[in-house]
């Protein structure tokens, strides 16, 4: 059912033609529908759309039926009703008036003021006149629009009103009959209208030969032409009657002639019987009436008309004359003067012209003076019915009167009788500048009571003039009018209009003194309203005048608090503004706000000459029980009011506490910007809340403030004890605190105030005042409850502006600051980057940090370059705030900020980089570093016009792209050289998805979407597409629209994502799976995402895949929720995450659980903020150079830019290995999860893993694997390995390893070769030298070794992570082993990945060892020493020893050499790889050598030999294929290895103690044949081992301790 009227008429129509024909029979339904159209054709549509549809429809048949039948005798029918629904089978909330009359004049009108007179509100009103045919019974026959050719001849007119409603039905009736009356008034006046004006002419006809001999002929023609000028339609004529003069006893009198009335005088009426003659008051007393010869006269009437218009009517009397001039009667008219006499000028109008002419004669002044043109104009504006009712000489009397005023600020009063019409004419001349609706109210009451008469009507006159004119029309209370002083009563109303202007100036001169009181009152005089001045008395101007003289363009308001004597409980406020009023709903939310309640509010505009001002004075009350200190409290409000009206502060309910707890705006600011921060931490309590609750707290509050100024307050900071009992007074209050939620509340305050560690709260600015900004340095750890990962520090940053905040994990971080749009919890969002930041630094020597701010008054309806101006402002903001508590570096010694007192260490390091929406930021905060002359300069934020632009080096997709070719080369594709399929998300304007589709020529673009288009290519040419794509990102800007569509595949295009639906052709149905003919754009992302490709790559933002277990409000990306898939449901092989975010960590591990080859965004894209660490550590290096003055700060920038490729292959190659890390760690995990479950339980009990957060699998998860063979998937690993380097580095950092020969060097290695070059000694003084070591050795054991290496070494050996990477860079610089490495991955794309993974866990099994052995032989050892002892002998054992190698280690070493050749090894690296198993002797064989002092070969010879004799290569292979299922069997597999090495290399030094000069062989022979017993019972023991199936610790322990016996035991016979 249709509720609401349609947007136009003829829509009205065609919904109301329908209702009809649905509810009623054809025929009568057409008949309704016509009449309607007529009916409503000339009612505005917007009337009718505020009505209820079903209403119209109601009303609309009420009508018709209501004119169906009209009263027999042709009376007009009215009906006054409240329709009711189960009545009338329609509803109103209004009682309706009907009305059916023949069309006549003034109907609507009449009945209005009616209505008006008796005080009903009418809310709707609509009138049409229709043309009608009825039946003798006054039965409608058919009805027509009256312009139709074929109308009917009767007209009728229908009035539907609707008024306030009214349920009384004798109310109701009496309504009825009032209406029925004033109808009759009507049709009386208009049935004899005509006859009327007969009468008018008659008068003038017989005017022509009848007449007084007396009277001059002038006055004769002026007489007729009054006639004349009254019948051109001047006069609407109500009435007439006629008058006959007759003699009764003795006497001359006017009697009515019976029979001449009509019009309204036909009615028997009270209101229509009176009897206005032309006679003087002294005949009149005697009832006669005396002939004067006088054709015209006027009078009014004392009842206002019920006609047309709601005023006095006119009587008009013309005279009758007898063919000798004698008076035989009069005739009299009763109507209404036409509007256009009142615009007419009086010189224009008969019998009023006269009368000014007469009254100009009588003056005596020149007609051709300046005199005469100002009398003249007097009487133009002269009221037009007063120049009709007064005689000459009154009016001559009065308008001299008026004219003796002459302009001056004069008041007169002016009185005329109207004996007649029974009232006073009062006319009343004030100042103009004190009229006002109160002072006529005044002026109206005195005269009232004074002349005893009843207020009738009143109406002003205001002109360029200084007067204002006032008439009041006074009706007598009885016949006759009182005696009365007209002097006197002038004095009382000059009383009345006494001069306030007269009284400000008294009051500036008593002010200000004389002078500036006269200049200050003609700015002014005429300023203050009435309003104002009925209300102020000018004392209390001037002070508002102070105010107003105070504000300029800083000041924009101005404040008064005040309170009136005469209520001492309430508080007023005045607010003063230039130009414009301060809308109220700008006002009443700030005092509200404050604790104030409006009571009223009164504006006044104050015109000055030159200016315009405005006051509003609000009448307030507050909400608190105790009295309002106002003097106490009167500075800080008006300061808090003014700062927050200017901006500088919030509204909001915080500020109650300025009045409750007496705080001042800038304490109530410090507490609410806790309270922001307790928002974003996800504290359970809202903001009104909070502030209620301090509000309710006041003296709490206070306290609060006072902890807060005791810590942070430079210049009253307070001791240890002192601040104790602070907090015991604190905690003394909260035993009173009943609220739960209060009481933690209060504590939570407390524990942020003792958690901050610094404030910019009592920095001043440059001119003294306070700062726009809060920022406040937390310790977040101290703080209860705060969301996991809990950073070590963060700075919150809080103004009515912005709000920001920085997040840091260690105090060396850095990571970019991002422009967020989550206004309600930006930190949750910055908290998860950080915990991404956190991982993808592993790789850098900063930890991982990350910052966000948010807008909080973006531009409504701004410009991008007006929302980008304001996102710059509040970055900057952020910017400062961070950098207004961070310590500096001056001449290489820490300088603290000023007015700041620090609760921790130094900590000068800041950094900060781009993200989302700051990409260009980065020249703006190195500009703010400068104003802070802050050490770091342009190394602050890396990028800008001296940094390297990450754009243009493609570093992050290039990075990201090295995952990319390593996922392919494990499935065997080579992305550079074979076509593969590539779905994307981003466009070529994008750095990550442009650079990265143009990173290989062979990619199929097949489909891409961003926030506006889908691109599909079903089939593209992989050159042309790959040059247009090269097209596009070469352009300024671009979209998918710039696209070269010709180049687009059969079936493909660019779609819109507003589109409503987009086709789907047979080629996308093909390529993408999709059975559906249309989809909606999020759809067929949804499809897209689904479908099977080569590559998903990630160059854009947003998440777009989930795991199955989350929902998608987990995933807090609402914009994307339609088309996300899970994980497993993705179609792609390979997911390349150039961007952040795109894929969650739970979906990253179900989709590689199902089959996809992905890593981590963290991983991928590390390239970035690799980059930029590399940018800050060669700045802080060049520009300790430039400080010396060895380098220009040109030659600076010139060099930079000549290291970009330099810089880039640094980045790529860390991307490189660790993605090859990442490889190598799967497998290693495949083999066994044991040592990775060891090293997450590890970091999670140190705090510094969180094994949910990071989506790793529980310890029954990982069992449950171990059981099936699996190992950890990619994304998992990608947080391992992360987590790994991170803690390395940080055990590093900490130790002096860093600094020792040998490894201090790594240094170098964060460099490019050219800076090496030339400034090495600078590296090796690098402020952060230390920390860049343990950084990139770090990532050297990680990536090389494995996740769990150097804990689990730590494990079994007992030793620190600093000892276990000393001794790791002695076996790898012993062996060699850096470019042994480099030549394997070197192998990349030329053969299988499987060979080269195989042999880098080769290198990796020796690395293991030896770190091992140099742990128990050298651990305290110099590592350059050790490696000069070692290396050179390793590197001649090394050379040959495939060829010293006997028996199955010989044979099995020939053949891994073969396979590695076959795979297409080069044959010199495949020997060195295939030997390594064996190569790790070579320690012990080294040793030996010099502890025997018998040369490294024949060492070498006998230690293979003895070993191959023992079988104990083969003994260690079972050793090592024991399984491990914890920790201690890891320890003992380890020990048995040791065991095994140790025992075979004593046997060797005793086989060598034998001859020196016999042969190896004999030697070896001879060896056994003297320990024949012992070497019998261990060949049995091997049997043992041979032929048992359950190989146990137990078995190789004692197996071990017998080979320890043999090679102890001394030969035989000896």
């Amino acid at each position: 059912m249709q509720s609401t009227v349609p947007d136009n008429k003829e829509d009205f129509f065609k919904a109301l033609e329908a209702l009809l024909d649905e509810r009623l029979a054809p025929e009568q339904a057409r008949n309704i529908s016509a009449f309607a159209r007529h009916y409503y054709a000339g009612a505005s549509h917007e009337d009718l759309r505020e009505r209820h549809f079903e209403d119209l429809y109601g009303a609309t048949l009420s009508t018709w039926f209501f004119l169906q039948q009209r009263e027999r005798d042709g009376r007009p029918k009215v009906r006054v009703f409240n329709p009711e629904y189960e009545e009338h089978g329609w509803q109103s909330t209004h009682t309706v008036v009907e009305v059916v009359s023949s069309d006549m004049s003034f109907l609507v009108d009449s009945v209005r003021i009616e209505l008006n007179r008796l005080g009903f509100t009418v809310h709707a009103i609509l009138n049409t006149v229709i043309a009608t045919e009825r039946d003798d019974q006054q039965r409608l026959v058919r009805l027509a629009p009256p312009r139709d050719t074929e109308a009917p001849a009767g007209r009728e007119s229908i009035i539907y009103i609707e008024i306030d409603r009214h349920s009384d039905p004798t109310m109701l009736d009496e309504l009825r009959n009032n209406i029925l009356d004033v109808l009759t008034d009507v049709r009386s006046a208009v049935s004899d209208f005509d006859a009327m004006r007969d009468q008018a002419k008659a008068a003038l006809e017989e005017m022509n030969t009848h007449h007084p001999r007396v009277v001059e002929e002038r006055d004769i023609d002026e007489a007729r032409d009054f006639l004349s000028w009254l019948l051109d339609d001047h006069f609407t004529f109500l009435g007439f009657e006629e008058y006959v003069l007759e003699t009764r006893d003795g006497h001359s009198q006017l009697v009515r002639a019976e029979g001449s009335e009509l019009g309204v005088l036909t009615l028997d009426r009270e209101r229509y019987n009176e009897e206005p003659h032309q006679f003087n008051d002294s005949d009149a007393e005697q009832g006669e009436y005396v002939l004067i010869p006088e054709l015209i006269s006027f009078a009014k009437s004392a009842w206002p008309s019920r006609i047309h218009r709601p005023s006095y009517p006119d009587y008009i009397i013309v005279e009758r004359h007898n063919e000798q001039g004698d008076v035989i009667g009069e005739r009299h008219f009763l109507g209404l003067y036409t509007l256009s006499v009142y615009n007419e000028r009086p010189v224009n109008i008969p019998v009023l012209r006269r009368k000014i002419d007469a009254v100009l004669n009588a003056s005596g002044i020149d007609p051709k003076g300046h005199n005469a043109k100002q009398l003249q104009q007097i009487l133009e504006v002269y009221p037009r019915d007063e120049l009709f009712q007064m005689s000459t000489d009154d009016l001559c009397r009065t308008a001299m009167g008026i004219f003796s005023i002459r302009e001056r600020r004069r008041v007169r009063l002016f009185i005329r009788e109207d004996r007649s019409g029974r009232f006073y004419s009062c006319l009343v001349y004030v100042p103009r500048d004190v009229f006002s609706t109160d002072l006529r109210l005044r002026i109206q009451n005195m005269l009232c009571e004074e002349l005893d008469a009843s207020f009738g009507d009143f109406n002003t006159y205001l002109s360029e003039s200084v007067l204002a004119r006032i008439q009041l029309i006074l009706r007598f209370n009885n016949d006759r009018p009182v005696a009365y002083d007209n002097r006197a009563l002038e004095k009382k109303v000059i009383a009345i209009a006494r001069g306030w202007r007269d009284d400000l100036h008294e009051a500036l001169v008593e002010g200000y003194g004389e002078e500036p009181a006269n200049r200050l009152m003609e700015r002014y005089r005429d300023a203050f309203p009435s309003s104002y001045r009925e209300d102020f008395t000018p004392r209390t101007a001037i002070y508002d005048i102070g105010h107003m003289e105070g504000l300029d363009d800083c000041a924009s308001i101005g404040l008064s608090l005040y309170r009136q004597l005469e209520h001492e409980s309430d508080v007023n406020l005045k607010l003063f503004h230039r130009d414009d009023p301060v809308p109220l709903s700008d006002v009443l939310p700030m005092l509200e706000h404050m604790g104030l309640r409006v009571i009223s509010e009164r504006p006044y505009e104050i015109e000055r000459a030159d200016n315009a001002f405005w006051i509003h004075d609000f009448n307030l009350e507050t909400s608190g029980r105790e009295p309002v200190d106002l003097h106490g409290m009167r500075h800080n409000f008006i300061d808090a009011f003014t700062r927050i009206w200017s901006g500088a502060a919030e509204s909001d309910s915080f500020n109650r506490l300025i009045i409750s707890a007496r705080l001042d705006w800038r304490e109530v600011a410090m507490l609410r910007a806790y309270a922001r921060y307790l928002k974003q931490v996800r504290f359970g309590l809202s903001q009104d809340y909070i502030a209620t609750a301090l509000t309710q707290h006041a003296g709490i509050t206070r306290e609060l403030v006072t902890l807060f100024r005791g810590r942070f307050d430079p210049q009253d900071q307070l001791d240890d004890t002192a601040l104790a009992k602070v907090r015991e007074r604190i905690e003394g209050y909260l035993e009173e605190v009943t609220s739960l939620n209060d009481d933690q509340l209060i504590r939570r305050y407390m524990e942020l105030i003792d958690a901050t560690l610094r404030t910019n709260y009592f920095q001043p600015t440059a001119d003294g005042g306070p700062k726009s900004y809060i920022s406040f340095k937390l310790a977040t750890r101290r703080i209860s409850d705060v969301p996991r990962p809990r950073p070590l520090y963060e700075i919150f940053v809080y103004s009515p502006r912005m709000e920001g905040v920085h997040l840091r994990t260690s105090n060396i971080s850095r990571g970019g600051m991002r422009w967020s749009d989550r206004f309600e919890d930006f930190r949750t969002e910055i908290l998860g980057l950080v915990k991404a930041q956190h991982v993808k630094n592993s790789v850098i020597v900063p930890s991982g940090a990350k910052g966000g701010f948010i807008c909080k008054q973006p531009p409504i309806g701004g410009s991008r370059e007006e929302i980008q101006k304001e996102g710059i402002a509040c970055y900057q903001t952020l910017i400062r705030g961070m950098l207004d508590i961070t310590d500096n570096l001056v001449d290489k010694q820490v300088v603290p900020p000023e007015h700041v007192v620090r609760h921790d260490e130094d900590d000068p390091y800041l950094v900060v980089a781009a993200d989302k929406g700051t990409a260009t930021f980065s020249d703006i905060a190195n500009a703010l570093a400068r104003e802070y002359n802050f050490w770091l300069g342009d190394a602050f934020a890396s990028g800008g016009k001296n940094g390297y632009d990450h754009k243009a080096m493609a570093i992050t997709a290039r990075g990201a792209w090295e995952a990319v070719k390593r996922h392919f080369r494990e499935l065997g594709v080579n992305t550079q050289e074979d076509p593969f399929t590539v779905l994307g998300v981003g466009d070529m304007a994008g750095d990550v998805f442009g650079n990265g589709m143009l990173l290989s020529e062979k990619i199929q673009l097949v489909a891409a979407f961003n926030h506006r288009h889908i691109f599909i290519d079903p089939e593209p040419d992989c050159a042309a597409s790959f040059q247009e794509r090269k097209r596009l990102f070469g352009l300024a800007t671009s979209s998918w629209e710039d696209y070269d569509t010709s180049l687009i595949s059969e079936g493909g295009g660019v779609f819109s994502r507003d589109a409503k639906s987009i086709e789907i052709t047979e080629a996308m149905k093909s390529r993408f799976g999709i059975t559906a003919s249309r989809l909606s754009p999020v759809e067929l992302i949804h499809a897209l995402l689904k479908a099977k490709v080569d590559l998903f790559w990630n160059g854009g933002i947003g998440t777009y895949v989930k795991s199955s277990e989350e929902s998608h409000a987990d995933v807090g990306d609402k914009s994307n929720d339609t088309l996300r898939v899970n994980g497993s449901e993705l179609g792609c092989r390979v997911v390349g995450e150039g961007g952040n975010l795109g894929v969650t960590q739970l979906g990253r591990r179900e989709a590689a659980q199902h089959g996809v080859r992905l890593n981590t965004d963290f991983i991928d894209n590390a390239g970035g903020v690799n980059c930029s660490d590399h940018e800050v550590n060669i700045k802080i290096l060049l520009d300790e150079v430039v400080e010396r003055g060895d380098m220009t700060n040109k030659q600076r920038s010139d060099l930079l830019a000549q290291m970009t490729d330099e810089v880039a292959d640094l980045v790529v190659g860390d991307n490189y290995r660790q993605t090859q890390a990442l490889s190598l760690s799967r497998l290693l995990s495949t083999e066994n999860l044991e040592p990775y479950r060891r090293f997450i339980r590890d970091l999670e009990e140190t705090g510094q893993l969180d094994r949910e957060l990071e989506a790793l699998p529980d310890d029954g998860t990982l069992a449950s694997r171990a059981e099936r063979g699996e190992g950890l998937t990619h994304p998992e690993l990608s947080s391992l390995i992360s987590h790994a380097k991170i803690d390395l580095k940080s055990l590093l950092v900490e130790s002096d390893v860093p600094s020792e020969p040998g490894i201090v060097d790594h240094a170098e290695r964060a460099f490019p070769a050219t800076l090496v070059e030339r400034y090495g000694k600078e590296i090796a003084n690098h402020r952060l030298r230390h920390q860049i070591v343990a950084t990139k050795v770090a990532g050297d054991v990680i990536n090389h070794m494995g996740i769990s290496f150097v804990r689990r070494l730590m494990d079994i050996t007992g030793t620190s992570a600093g000892e276990v990477v000393r001794a790791y860079v002695m076996a790898r610089d012993s062996f060699g082993l850096e470019p042994l490495w480099q030549q394997i991955e070197e192998l990349d794309s030329r053969v299988n990945t499987d060979i080269q993974y195989n042999m880098m866990l080769a290198l990796v099994r020796l690395l293991r060892r030896a770190t091992r052995y140099f742990l128990r032989y050298h651990m305290q050892s110099d590592a350059r020493q050790v490696v000069r002892q070692y290396a050179p002998d390793l590197e001649r054992l090394q050379a040959n020893i495939g060829d010293r190698l006997r028996g199955e280690s010989q044979r099995q070493c020939l053949a891994l050499r073969d396979r590695y050749i076959e795979a297409g090894v080069p044959e010199a690296l495949a020997e060195r790889v295939a030997a390594t198993e064996n190569l790790y002797a070579g320690l012990g064989i080294i040793d030996t050598a010099q502890l025997t002092d018998v040369s490294l070969e024949r060492v070498a010879d006998t230690y293979y030999l003895i070993g191959e004799k023992l079988s104990l290569p083969w003994m260690l292979e079972q050793v090592n294929r024991l399984e491990v299922s914890d920790s201690w069997q890891t320890i003992a597999r380890e020990t048995l290895r040791d065991d095994l090495d140790r025992q075979q290399l004593t046997l060797t030094a005793s086989v060598l103690r034998g001859e020196e000069y016999q042969e190896v062989d004999r030697c070896v022979e001879q060896w056994m044949s003297q320990h024949k017993s012992p070497v019998e019972r261990w060949c049995a023991l091997l049997e043992e081992v041979h032929s048992t199936d359950e190989l146990g610790y137990a078995l190789f322990t004692v197996a071990v301790r017998a080979l320890g016996e043999l090679a102890e035991r001394p030969p035989s016979g000896v």
